[in-house]
């Protein structure tokens, strides 16, 4: 088994998202976003429904090991305009202006879910400036259009009072909370969501990233522009032209993208490695939270 030497708590999760953002301006247009850590650098791209405060959550098991994270929120979401990129293509270009205007000249790259089309197109396009990518449960086949399952959920997520209840059932009816999750983002059975909802209740702290995510997705009226954008149809990144060591990291189980995006990027990116969870949509945050961000940990300090 892979393990990371330090694993984020409910604590670093609650001062990632206490870090105030900035806004710096772009060729590409305004761009907020919010940094943390020192060392190597690492642009970590939040999914929908995100922000500056979702990036720097997902990406604080990478701070923890030594890394300088930098989040934006893309455009749509809290203090960046949609104007600043529409498509995932321009998405891509305003990343690499963010870049310029940070001075900085290469950068590795980690994006979860909804925020692959834009990390993608920034590899594609903007090869050079991307020294590693790594893809979380990421979407790639947007000209497939969001699955109804996607859809269903952003609509459910998208009220702040549901979220809020969410976070407070998984501290206060653990077990058949978690059971009810995991049948949502993953393709388990009743049972099997029962067993391993069971087992996830009864290690300490298990939750804390999960609980982190969904409280970096409130404030949902600052959000919603650029989650609407993300589910459009619009055509995929250039895979081909990814030349940089690129990891993908999926879920089995993920019924909100499913394992076809990751067979997709992998079969049309040359040289990239397929990492597969044992886990749904969440498995990062939850189900593999012991296991696959301390692959990732390892694969971005030892991969050439």
């Amino acid at each position: 088994m892979v393990t990371a030497p330090t694993s984020p708590t409910a604590e670093d999760f609650r001062a990632a998202m206490a870090e105030v953002p900035q806004i710096v301006h772009t060729a590409s247009g305004p761009f907020e976003y919010a940094e943390r850590g020192h060392g190597e650098a690492i642009l970590s791209i939040h999914g929908s429904q995100g922000g500056w405060d979702q990036g720097l959550v997902a990406a604080e098991h990478l701070r923890l090991n030594g890394y300088r994270i930098i989040a934006p929120s893309r455009p749509g979401y809290l203090g960046t305009p949609l104007s600043t990129g529409r498509t995932f293509a321009q998405q891509g270009d305003a990343l690499a202006a963010l870049l310029d205007a940070l001075e900085i000249e290469r950068i590795h790259v980690i994006a979860v879910s909804g925020g692959g089309p834009a990390a993608y197109e920034l590899a594609a396009r903007h090869g050079r400036r991307i020294s590693k990518l790594v893809q979380v449960d990421a979407v790639c086949l947007t000209d497939h259009g969001p699955s109804a399952i996607a859809q269903a959920g952003a609509q459910a997520a998208a009220q702040d009072f549901l979220l809020k209840a969410v976070i407070w059932l998984l501290r206060h009816a653990t077990k058949p909370t978690l059971t009810t999750l995991l049948r949502s983002f993953g393709t388990y059975t009743r049972r099997a969501a029962s067993e391993r909802a069971a087992v996830l209740a009864a290690l300490p702290g298990r939750t804390a990233w999960l609980e982190a995510t969904l409280a970096a997705s409130l404030g949902v009226a600052r959000r919603r522009q650029g989650m609407r954008n993300d589910f459009t149809v619009s055509t995929p990144a250039p895979l081909e032209r990814i030349t940089c060591p690129t990891l993908i990291v999926h879920g089995r189980s993920d019924k909100v993208v499913p394992p076809t995006h990751a067979d997709h990027a992998h079969e049309h990116i040359a040289g990239s490695e397929l990492y597969w969870m044992d886990g749904s949509h969440l498995a990062f945050f939850l189900e593999a939270a012991d296991t696959a961000p301390a692959y990732v940990a390892h694969w971005f300090r030892d991969s050439r």
